[in-house]
């Protein structure tokens, strides 16, 4: 198909683009999973939710508050008592501010492993991560669990009450 540019007086041979998609579309999947943390380790976990919510996966994440991050329970409690007491002596406000509940704290775990900008803060905004269990649970243990560990542990709920902050009940 030929045509003329009215304007430079040029001749153009312009072809018709076939199954012309956009790109970002065919690449989201729009399902969504649901996991029960119960037992599992922290860091496979977040791990896992987010290379799926980087691919476009919906994933909710409930009793979040049982997951387990592995070491000794001193150790663990030391460092994080000391990141959040962590500032920047040049703006104090600036600081990075470390939640003391369960579901806050997987979150801001979570995002140190999605990419920052845009693609981090969708993938972040398709986990949603719940204290207890929900209604409907139909989900798999996808990750190593905390029943093999041959040393200490401590849950999120442990580790958050000790830190003075959620306290269930």
């Amino acid at each position: 198909m030929t045509e003329i540019n009215p304007i430079t007086k040029t001749v153009t041979n312009a072809q018709p683009v076939a199954n012309a998609v956009p790109a970002a579309t065919t690449l989201l999947n729009t399902s969504v999973i649901t996991i029960d943390a119960t037992g599992l380790i922290v860091g496979r976990l977040a791990a896992y939710v987010a290379k799926k919510a980087i691919t476009g996966t919906h994933v909710e994440i409930v009793n979040i508050e049982k997951a387990v991050i592995s070491g000794n329970p001193k150790q663990i409690i030391e460092v994080w008592a000391k990141r959040r007491t962590m500032t920047n002596h040049a703006n104090p406000e600036e600081a990075s501010k470390w939640p003391r509940k369960p579901d806050l704290m997987f979150k801001k775990i979570l995002s140190g492993m999605t990419p920052f900008g845009r693609r981090g803060k969708e993938a972040l905004a398709r986990v949603k991560a719940y204290l207890g269990p929900r209604d409907k649970i139909n989900g798999t243990k996808p990750v190593k669990d905390s029943s093999k560990l041959k040393r200490g542990f401590i849950s999120l709920a442990d580790l958050c009450k000790a830190l003075g902050g959620w306290n269930k009940g």
